[in-house]
């Protein structure tokens, strides 16, 4: 979290005005609040400048709390992710590994994978390369649920529930388009060969055209590879940010709205 209080040198910067005591305090909460929006945007310039392709979920993800005149301190840090943190039981924010660096918490859907006995204790996830990911590098919704339904772990999120039957899973699994037609898609998790990596995997069959049907010339994809806790260097300099902008503003706006202010008495005089 970042503060600015009343350590600035104010008196130097009101020494040779006439704004009354009275004044004073309020010119000083109105610099503090507008300094604290300077440094909003900056921290967000710098999200789209260190992370990669942050969604408009993160770049809204700070909040201001204003200063006041009896309470001379104005506020920037993470807003509550509220419904966001009760549906996916994060426990920190999740921008705060990208502050500090260091290994991230469990995200909610992993801790949804470890209830159901299918992530292991001590692994996290990552995307592999068959992934289905969104404009922002983030897997998609409708993959996760599919992937949750297939493995018996829909149950363990909240408001979704696909018990699936195997008549079910063919045709839930079935691609869509002309050059796809026929394939089964089905998904399971755990090592398909010695060698490689624990995870995910997207099985797909062509339906075969031998007598009796059957499935043959299965490929194995791999959507979501089991990893141990990833470390995040630190890429976002909330801090650093914060204080060179206060440090460059402040004091120009302190004395701009004790301007304002003293002038705006003149004139009710």
């Amino acid at each position: 979290m970042f503060t600015m209080s009343m350590k600035s040198n104010i008196e130097s910067a009101t020494r040779d005005l006439r704004a009354t005591r009275q004044q004073i305090p309020l010119a000083t909460a109105k610099a503090l609040t507008f300094t604290a929006e300077r440094v909003v945007f900056a921290e967000v310039q710098e999200m789209k400048r260190v992370l990669d392709r942050p969604t408009p979920f993160t770049l809204n993800a700070l909040r201001k709390t204003s200063a006041t005149p009896a309470k001379l301190e104005a506020r920037v840090w993470t807003k509550d992710l509220g419904d966001y943190r009760k549906r996916y039981g994060e426990i920190e924010h999740y921008l705060w590994p990208q502050i500090v660096g260091g290994p991230r918490a469990l995200l909610g859907v992993e801790k949804y994978l470890q209830q159901a006995g299918i992530l292991p204790a001590g692994m996290f996830i990552v995307p592999g390369k068959r992934a289905e990911l969104d404009a922002y590098g983030n897997f998609k919704r409708g993959q996760w649920n599919k992937i949750l339904s297939a493995l018996g772990a829909a149950e363990h999120t909240a408001g979704y529930s696909a018990n699936r039957t195997q008549q079910s899973i063919r045709r839930r699994g079935k691609a869509v388009g002309r050059k796809r037609k026929g394939r089964l898609v089905d998904y399971f998790a755990g090592r398909p060969k010695p060698g490689w990596p624990m995870g995910i995997w997207q099985k797909v069959g062509m339906k075969s055209r031998r007598a009796g049907g059957g499935v043959d010339n299965q490929r194995l994809r791999p959507i979501l590879i089991f990893v141990r806790a990833p470390r995040y260097s630190r890429r976002f300099d909330f801090p650093g940010v914060a204080k060179r902008v206060s440090e460059l503003e402040f004091d120009k706006i302190l004395q701009r709205e004790l301007f304002r202010t003293t002038s705006a008495l003149r004139l009710a005089a």
